[in-house]
């Protein structure tokens, strides 16, 4: 018994023990809380010490000057905020600015709002034609706030509900177009051209296009026309190039890793269709229609015309040996060709022009008189002083020869000749024409020519075009252009000094008359490729 209360009261005096802890502990927490709770806390980014006030409201005047502002900042957002009526005035705004894109807009608020009403000056400017005017804006309160009270009527006085404005543009149209009246640009003329034509025209390709602004409903329908300027036509210049010629062209000399250059005229007319040169004729600074060069065989066309006319035909008998002297010069034929056997190497003119013999033409041209050359290479345009609007061209020039050994040289193009490969494309299209074409690159402006003679008899030409026909067959030196009928056309390897040669080929195909030049090829082959890549091209 004396055991368990003792027992008893230890229980108690541990739980008082506890208890009285427990309290302390208490009266410490609630003791250190009341501390804290006294103590200055860091400060609150959410508490301020200075007293909180509202902004000051806008007044009428402040928020017209803000509506004007955004307005003609073309902020659809910002000026519907300062509306009564957002929803409407955002999507109003919002086709405004697209109907009106290609205009520049500025808007002010004339003077100080007075009324509960503001004038804005409104400008809608495109180039040289704007279109100023007013509108008035009404200002109510809404709130405690003053806001512009909307109305379509806002963007333009004379808009009624659900109108807008909308910006058309009338093209001037180019002053300048191809063979076939497509409008042209002057990136689009060959560059060769570019310069020339620009100056003839007065530089000056854009036409002034004409604009008005117009109110239309929510369809779209015209309603009224506001303002309208005429756009100016100016006067129109048509140039002969083909699109499809010149493309052909700039293709088939873009495919020779060397220089070349092609031209091509419509025989019949004249009328210039393709100038072409790649980057490596452009970069050695020559040009198709001003550059002259040694014509080599090509000018056999002219040697055999003068013959025509002077007892020869083209089965007249004569002789093609690997070389022949004519007094102190030797002249060799190109690859050692023959046309006949030995000892004589008989043969005719024709196939003396198809296999291109040397030997043959040289006795011809020595045989003929001093002025003989000169005369038949101005009845066919070489020598011509063609002035030409939008283009300056050299056609060549070819001198009297008193002395037998340089008519002789001269006979086959290794004398004193020389020719552009413009005056070649002259040469193939009097063939063709039967007279001395007049050439043009710009429609409507007039080529004045100077030197220009009758041109040879029509019998002398047509012997000329059986021969030139031949050179494109199986036997000539133009075989590889067998499979294009009707083409006609003279090879030619031009030596010059101790470099490579140049390489032409001139010739026509249907209305086509064209020159290909390769400065520096060494033989006439690849012009004859770069011809057929541009025939079968054009059709």
């Amino acid at each position: 018994m004396t055991l368990k209360g003792g027992l008893n009261f230890m229980q108690s005096k541990t739980r008082w023990w506890i208890l009285g802890t427990g309290g302390t502990a208490v009266v410490a927490v609630i003791a250190t809380a009341g501390y804290l709770l006294l103590m200055p806390g860091p400060p609150s980014k959410y508490v301020t010490n200075s007293p909180v006030t509202d902004p000051q409201p806008l007044s009428a005047n402040d928020v017209a000057h803000d509506y004007a502002q955004s307005f003609g900042a073309l902020d659809a957002s910002a000026a519907a905020a300062l509306t009564d009526d957002p929803t409407a005035s955002t999507a109003a705004l919002t086709t405004l600015y697209k109907n009106m894109s290609a205009a520049r807009l500025t808007a002010s608020v004339a003077g100080d709002a007075a009324n509960n009403a503001a004038t804005v000056n409104v400008d809608w400017r495109l180039g040289q034609f704007d279109l100023p005017y007013q509108v008035t804006l009404q200002l109510v309160q809404r709130n405690g706030k003053w806001l512009v009270h909307w109305s379509d009527a806002d963007i333009h006085p004379e808009l009624a509900k659900g109108q807008s404005l909308t910006l058309r543009t009338t093209p001037g149209g180019s002053t300048l177009t191809d063979r076939d009246g497509k409008p042209m640009q002057l990136d689009a003329v060959p560059k060769t051209l570019k310069a020339g034509v620009q100056q003839a025209i007065g530089g000056d390709l854009q036409a002034v296009d004409g604009h008005s602004i117009t109110i239309v409903d929510a369809a779209g329908t015209d309603v009224k026309t506001l303002g309208q300027q005429e756009g100016t036509k100016k006067a129109a210049y048509a140039l002969t190039i083909d699109a499809g010629t010149q493309a052909a062209a700039q293709k088939a000399v873009d495919g020779f890793q060397g220089a070349a250059t092609l031209v091509a005229m419509q025989a019949s007319t004249g009328e210039i269709l393709s100038v072409a040169t790649n980057a490596a004729f452009d970069s050695s600074g020559l040009s198709p229609l001003t550059g002259t060069f040694p014509p080599g065989s090509t000018f056999k066309i002219v040697t055999a015309t003068a013959a025509l006319q002077h007892g020869v035909t083209g089965n007249s008998a004569v002789s093609c040996p690997p070389t022949v002297h004519i007094g102190p010069r030797t002249v060799p034929n190109e690859d050692g060709v023959v046309a006949g056997s030995p000892p004589d190497y008989a043969t005719q003119v024709h196939t003396a022009f198809a296999k291109s013999c040397n030997t043959t033409f040289a006795q011809l041209a020595a045989n003929l008189g001093a002025n003989d050359l000169p005369t038949a290479a101005r009845q066919l345009g070489l020598g011509v002083d063609y002035d030409i609007p939008g283009i300056t061209t050299n056609t060549g020039r070819v001198d009297t020869a008193t002395d037998e050994v340089d008519r002789a040289v001269d006979g086959f193009g290794q004398g004193t000749d020389l020719v552009s490969p413009f005056g070649m494309a002259v040469v193939a299209a009097t063939v063709h024409n039967g007279q001395a074409p007049t050439p043009v690159l710009i429609r409507g402006q007039q080529t004045t020519a100077q030197g220009m003679v009758a041109a040879p008899p029509v019998s002398v030409l047509n012997q000329v075009r059986t021969m030139m026909h031949e050179v494109c067959t199986p036997v000539g030196t133009a075989h590889a252009l067998a499979s294009l009928p009707n083409t006609f056309g003279k090879t030619g390897t031009a030596e010059v000094g101790d470099g490579p040669a140049h390489g032409w080929f001139v010739g026509y195909r249907n209305d086509v008359a064209f020159a290909v030049l390769l400065p520096h090829a060494d033989s006439s082959g690849p012009a004859v490729n770069v011809a057929g890549t541009f025939l079968r091209a054009i059709g």
